[in-house]
C-alpha cells in the first residue's frame, strides 16, 4: 500500500529501469524483437505483420528485389604462395589484384572467418559474402621492407595488396585468415612484429600446426601437442591470443576426428569455432540444414587451363550463391529453398516469390542420386514400351529416365517450335512429350533430354552449308557431321535445349560434342573454319551454351572414357578438363569394351568391368574435380565381344561407382533392353 508521494517516485523510477531493460534486451545480438514465435516463417499468404519500422511485405519486396538467398553457398578462397611466377601453388601479385577485383564487380565483399562460422555476418543487401585464407605462411603472404629508414608493408605482398584494395573499393574488406606455421611468413627476426601487425589490422591468425604436420594417423595427444605448440608459440607475440580456427594439413584427418576441434595438453586448452579443409567446392551457408563448421571446403585460386578458378568457381554458383537481404532478423530465401533451413532462434524466415527462376535445391539432389537408362524416342513412342520403362523405376533403384530429344539421326521426337526444326521437318510426331514429362515427375522419376549436337545426318541433308566435307569436297562419312565451328549450329541445338527445359525436363544431356573422329577429319572442310584448337571449340560451345541456357538449369555432356587415358585431344576436341567448368555433370562412356588391351593392367578390359570403372573414375576425378563439376559415368548394359554382360558385370561396374563416392550413373543399352535382376543388389 502507497503511503507517499516518495513512494510514487520509487514505483516510478523501478518502471523506468525496467522498461529500459527490456528495450535494451530487445537489442541484443540473437535475441528476436518480432512477436512472431522464433523461426516462424514468413510466407506470401500472410498478411505483413507489424514491425517497429518497416512491414513484412516491404522486407520481402525488398528481398525479391535483391533475389536474396541466405541458404546460398559461400566461397572460402585458399591461397598458398604470392610470388612472381604463375603457378600450381602461386599466384602472381597482379592476378590476386584481379581476383580481389572479379571479387568485388561480382558484388562480394570480404568478412571475416570467425562471422562465417558463427553466422554472424554483416553484409549489405544484394552483396555476398567472400572469405580469403592463406595456408603455410609462405613470405609473400607479409613481407616487410625497409623505407626511409622505417619497415613498410611491402605493396606486392598479399597483406598489402588486400589493405590497399579495400582502401580503393571503401565497403569490400580486407578480412582474411592466415593459417601459420612456427616460422611465419619468412624475416625470422620480424615474425612477432607480423603477427602484431595482423592482429592490430583486424586479420586472423589461424592454426595449422607447429611443424605443418599430417595429422593422419597420430594420437588424439599429439594433435593436441601440435596445435598447442603453435598456439603457445602465437602467443609469444600476441599475449592470450587464441586462434578460432584450424586448418588440416595436406588433408591428414586425425581418428579421433575431435580432436583438431578441442583438446588439451597439460595446462594449455584450445577450442576451436571451425576446422577448414583443403579443397574442391564452395561452403554452405552458416543456416543451411548441412552445414558442417567442422569440414569447410575452400576453393584453391590458380590458374586452371590457362583460366581463373575463381572465376570460373564464382561462375558455377553464381545461381546458388549466398545473397544478403541485409537484416539482421531475417533469413531470406527464394521459394522451394525452405527445407533446406535450419531454424534459427534469432531470424525469422522470409520465403519469397522470385522475380527471375532460380536453382531447385530439391531437383539438384535428384540430380545428385539419378540412376537412369537411356531411352529411345521410337521405343517411348509404344505406350506398352513406355510402361516397362516405368515398371523399370518401380522395381529397381532406376529413378531416372534419359530420353532421346534429337538423336544420332537428327530426327526429333515431337514437333519441336524451334525455328531451325520447324524450317527443316526434323520434328516427328511421335511422342506426347509434355504428358510423358507430367507422368515422369508424378512418379519422381528425373528426366534427363538428350540433345545430340554435331553428328545431324539430317540437318547435313536439308542445310548442306553445314554438312562437313572431306578435303577434296565429297560428304565425311556419308554425310553425317555438321560445321562443329557454325553459330547457327549451336543456336540450333541451343534452343533445344531451352525448349527442353521448357517442356519440363529437369536436366539437358549433350552427347556427341566433338570432332568427327579419323585421320579425314582432321583435314576435313568446316564451313566455319577458324584458327582456333579443336578443345577450344568444344570448351567455347559450352561455355556459350552455360551462358545462354544460365546457371540455374541443370547441364551435362558426354565425353569418351578414353578421354580420361588419353594425353591429348584424340583429335575430336575432348579434353576433360576443359569442359568441366560449364557442366555439372561430366558423363564419361567407360564401357570397358571400349578400352584397349593393357588399360587399367588388365590384357582384356571387357573383362574386368570393376577394375576399369574404377580406374577411369580415378583418372576423370582427378583430371576435373578442381572445377566442381560432378561425375556420372555411363555404364555399359550391352554385349559387344566376350564376355556376354549380365548381371555380374553390370553390378560390378555400379559397384565401383559406388565405391568412389559417386551415388549417381547411367545404364546404356541402344535397344532399351534392361533386365530387372541385372541392376538391384
Amino acid at each position: 500500500m502507497l503511503k507517499s508521494p516518495r513512494d510514487y517516485v520509487i514505483i516510478a523510477v523501478v518502471m523506468i529501469i525496467v522498461t529500459c531493460s527490456l528495450v535494451a534486451w530487445r537489442n541484443l545480438p540473437g535475441v528476436p524483437f518480432a512477436a512472431k514465435p522464433p523461426g516462424a516463417a514468413l510466407t506470401g499468404e500472410e498478411s505483413g505483420s507489424a514491425r517497429a519500422e518497416v512491414s513484412t511485405e516491404q522486407i520481402r519486396t525488398e528481398a525479391r528485389k535483391v533475389g536474396a538467398n541466405e541458404l546460398g553457398l559461400v566461397p572460402v578462397l585458399v591461397y598458398h604462395i604470392i610470388g612472381e611466377q604463375e603457378g600450381r601453388w602461386t599466384r602472381t601479385p597482379e592476378n590476386f589484384r584481379q581476383d580481389l577485383q572479379e571479387l568485388h564487380d561480382r558484388d562480394y565483399i570480404l568478412i571475416p572467418l570467425i562471422d562465417y562460422l558463427t553466422g554472424n555476418m554483416n553484409v549489405p543487401a544484394g552483396k555476398s559474402p567472400a572469405i580469403i585464407t592463406f595456408d603455410d605462411s609462405t613470405s609473400g603472404q607479409f613481407r616487410l621492407v625497409e623505407k626511409d629508414g622505417q619497415l613498410d608493408v611491402d605493396p606486392n605482398c598479399a597483406v598489402g595488396l588486400l589493405r590497399q584494395f579495400d582502401e580503393q573499393h571503401p565497403g569490400f574488406g580486407h578480412a582474411a585468415t592466415f593459417y601459420v606455421n612456427a616460422q611465419p611468413f619468412g624475416q625470422p627476426d620480424l615474425w612477432q612484429k607480423k603477427l602484431q601487425l595482423l592482429n592490430e589490422w583486424g586479420f586472423e591468425i589461424g592454426n595449422h600446426t607447429y611443424g605443418h604436420k599430417n595429422l593422419q594417423g597420430l594420437s588424439a595427444a599429439q594433435v593436441a601437442d601440435e596445435i598447442v605448440r603453435l598456439q603457445e608459440h602465437v602467443q609469444e607475440a600476441v599475449p592470450g591470443y587464441q586462434p578460432t580456427s584450424f586448418a588440416i594439413v595436406q588433408d591428414g584427418l586425425p581418428e579421433p576426428y575431435d580432436a583438431v576441434m578441442n583438446g588439451q595438453q597439460e595446462d594449455t586448452k584450445y577450442e576451436h569455432q571451425g576446422v577448414v579443409w583443403w579443397a574442391w567446392s564452395a561452403s554452405r551457408s552458416p543456416f543451411h540444414k548441412k552445414f558442417d563448421r567442422s569440414r569447410i571446403q575452400r576453393i584453391q585460386v590458380f590458374d586452371d587451363q590457362g583460366a581463373s578458378s575463381l572465376v570460373n568457381w564464382l561462375k558455377r554458383i553464381s545461381g546458388t550463391k549466398y545473397v544478403s537481404d541485409g537484416r539482421p532478423d531475417t533469413l531470406a530465401i527464394p521459394e522451394g529453398w525452405q527445407e533446406e533451413a535450419v531454424e534459427q532462434p534469432d531470424r525469422e524466415l522470409l520465403i519469397y516469390q522470385p522475380d527471375e527462376p532460380v536453382r531447385d535445391p530439391a531437383v539438384d539432389l535428384q540430380a545428385s542420386e539419378a540412376k537412369g537408362m537411356h531411352v529411345t524416342f521410337s521405343w517411348a513412342s509404344e505406350r506398352a514400351l513406355w510402361e516397362q520403362i516405368l515398371e523399370l523405376a518401380e522395381k529397381t533403384q532406376l529413378n531416372t529416365v534419359q530420353l532421346d530429344v534429337k538423336d544420332e539421326s537428327g530426327r526429333i521426337g515431337y514437333l519441336s517450335e524451334v525455328e531451325m526444326a520447324r524450317a527443316t521437318g526434323a520434328g516427328r510426331d511421335m511422342l506426347p512429350i509434355r504428358d510423358m514429362l507430367n507422368e515422369l515427375r508424378a512418379l519422381g522419376i528425373y528426366s534427363v533430354a538428350r540433345i545430340v549436337i554435331f553428328r545431324d545426318p539430317f540437318l547435313a541433308q536439308q542445310k548442306p552449308q553445314f554438312m562437313v566435307r572431306d578435303k577434296n569436297g565429297t560428304p565425311l562419312m556419308d554425310g553425317v557431321w555438321v560445321d562443329t565451328y557454325s553459330k547457327e549450329v549451336w543456336d540450333y541445338n541451343i534452343d533445344l535445349a531451352k525448349e527442353a527445359y521448357q517442356l519440363g525436363f529437369d536436366e539437358v544431356q549433350f552427347d556427341y560434342i566433338r570432332f568427327p573422329e579419323g585421320a579425314a577429319a582432321r583435314t576435313a572442310i568446316y564451313g566455319s573454319k577458324d584458327d582456333r584448337h579443336r578443345v577450344d571449340v568444344i570448351a567455347d560451345f559450352l561455355s556459350y551454351a552455360r551462358e545462354q541456357l544460365g546457371w540455374d538449369k541443370i547441364m551435362s555432356a558426354t565425353v569418351f572414357g578414353f578421354a580420361g587415358v588419353a594425353v591429348d585431344d584424340m583429335g575430336i576436341g575432348q579434353r576433360p578438363e576443359r569442359m568441366a567448368p560449364y557442366v555439372d555433370y561430366l558423363s564419361p562412356m567407360v564401357y570397358p569394351s571400349h578400352y584397349s588391351k593393357g588399360n587399367y593392367g588388365v590384357a582384356n578390359p571387357n573383362a574386368h568391368p570393376l577394375e576399369v570403372v574404377d580406374g577411369s573414375i580415378k583418372d576423370f576425378r582427378e583430371l576435373t574435380e578442381a572445377t566442381g563439376c560432378q561425375l556420372r559415368p555411363w555404364l555399359q548394359a550391352f554385349t559387344m565381344g566376350a564376355p556376354a554382360y549380365g548381371r555380374n558385370e553390370i553390378r560390378a561396374q555400379i559397384i565401383a561407382t559406388e565405391q568412389n563416392s559417386i551415388d549417381t550413373w547411367l545404364l546404356w543399352n541402344a535397344g532399351c533392353q534392361y533386365e530387372v535382376e541385372n541392376i538391384n543388389s
